[in-house]
């Protein structure tokens, strides 16, 4: 029951109180929240109560609306900083689902222009391509389109056919930890939205059109020497980055 007789108001009681069902797993994602009439009774509040909010909650990403079946949870989104690199696992840990790794693509294709000039090597040189599809509860969540200097990449791509055999999620962040020697110390990265095209849509299992994070990395050795070119590309409704700056 909320507190009447608390300054704080009654709508953020009442969100406090979903919150707290969620967390406990009372209110899982995908299923209804409890009518509006049933909130009003419960908790002795008026329908414009319950209404603002629920309406918060929608503006927030926590709810969302079916047309005449009601206020649904929403899939909880990965939270991930700016400024430390956190291995996908972790990560999805975090979430409260169990993350798994699978192997889409493992090719030898020639460098095109943006590859050549990123990895410092001759254009249509034979470099390695890895793709991967990060998962939380079998659901996809971000695909990484990763590309290699020949020999270094088959090295990543034996150590990741070795960690998908043993089930054990990974990013090419994890492999660099288990190959030992060539470690990366900086990663120089763009961000952009775009919109999943049929293919990728297919893929993420997203509609057409859905919103897309495309963060592409350069992971370079101490001496800026370049060792991977990755394009991430995460799922708008199930990713949001943060990233804490000082002004000048």
């Amino acid at each position: 029951m909320l507190n009447h007789h608390e300054s704080t108001p009654l709508y953020v009681q009442l969100k406090q109180d979903l919150f707290q069902q969620m967390d406990l797993g009372r209110l899982k994602p995908g299923r209804p929240i409890p009518s509006e009439r049933s909130l009003c009774a419960k908790h002795r509040i008026s329908r414009t109560t319950v209404r603002q909010a629920l309406s918060e909650m929608i503006n927030e990403g926590f709810l969302y609306r079916k047309q005449g079946k009601g206020t649904f949870v929403n899939q909880r989104k990965v939270n991930q900083g700016l400024v430390r690199i956190v291995n996908f696992e972790r990560t999805v840990l975090e979430l409260g689902l169990k993350p798994s790794t699978q192997i889409l693509g493992n090719e030898v294709v020639p460098a095109d222009i943006q590859s050549a000039k990123t990895l410092d090597v001759p254009l249509r040189s034979q470099i390695l391509k890895l793709t991967l599809l990060g998962k939380g509860d079998a659901a996809p969540l971000v695909l990484y389109k990763s590309h290699f200097p020949l020999l270094f990449g088959q090295r990543m791509a034996r150590e990741a056919f070795r960690l998908e055999k043993k089930e054990i999620p990974f990013s090419t962040y994890d492999l660099y930890e288990r190959l030992g020697g060539v470690t990366p110390r900086s990663v120089v990265q763009t961000f952009e939205a775009i919109a999943a095209d049929d293919r990728l849509a297919a893929i993420m299992k997203v509609r057409k059109g859905a919103p897309i994070f495309m963060i592409t990395s350069t992971f370079q050795t101490a001496d800026q020497r370049p060792l991977e070119f990755r394009t991430a590309l995460y799922r708008g409704d199930r990713y949001k980055f943060h990233l804490t700056r000082e002004f000048a």
